[in-house]
């Protein structure tokens, strides 16, 4: 697989920037509508890590795969996930991504590469690496990216992951997020008063 960077140019820089824009305030919107409490979903924003996604997904093309974790508004964003549909996705309404069943940890985007995210610790990895094998076995230029935090590392899926990814010299590009930078930024619905609906 020969697939080049991009020489970073003033339009590559632009497009970076904005994307970080959108990404940061995308959560910020959430920040201040989630005290409302008519979104459907806790959220765990991606606040801090903009340049990761940003970055990464530049890189990506529209049929390359993408697998994610709990924190994914960033991802899906930079991969080209329309934020209207994130939004509706999160107040449970049936136009959003998932027609409102996955809400903000489960979002999936197949037509832009985004099978899936998953609150599962480290539960993205694996299946990147079955869409790599797969990538391989259908001789296509396809790429798959897998964000997951420094938490994962710690499950034996990740390590089992790795070593099969090299074994096979898979397109498969691991990314680990050190999530200490963002874990001041989750937004959890606040418990129902006794004797409230």
């Amino acid at each position: 697989m020969n697939r080049r960077a991009p020489i970073i140019t003033s339009e590559i820089k632009r497009r970076l920037l904005e994307m970080m824009l959108r990404i940061r305030m995308f959560e910020e919107r959430i920040i201040d509508v989630y005290p409302e409490q008519d979104m459907k979903s806790p959220v765990h924003l991606y606040i801090g890590e903009e340049a990761i996604a940003a970055g990464v997904c530049i890189h990506l093309r529209e049929d390359d795969y993408l697998f994610t974790t709990h924190r994914s508004h960033g991802h899906c964003l930079a991969k080209g996930a329309s934020p209207e549909s994130l939004y509706a996705e999160f107040y449970g309404k049936a136009n959003g991504c998932c027609r409102g069943k996955g809400g903000s940890m489960h979002p999936a985007y197949p037509e832009i590469g985004i099978l899936g995210t998953s609150a599962i610790v480290g539960g993205g990895i694996p299946l990147a690496v079955g869409t790599a094998l797969a990538s391989v076995m259908q001789n296509t230029n396809r790429i798959t990216v897998v964000f997951f935090g420094d938490g994962a590392s710690e499950e034996g899926s990740f390590h089992e992951s790795l070593n099969f990814a090299a074994l096979k010299h898979l397109p498969v590009v691991f990314v680990c997020e050190n999530n200490f930078l963002c874990h001041q930024f989750s937004v959890v619905r606040p418990p129902t008063p006794s004797g409230h609906l």
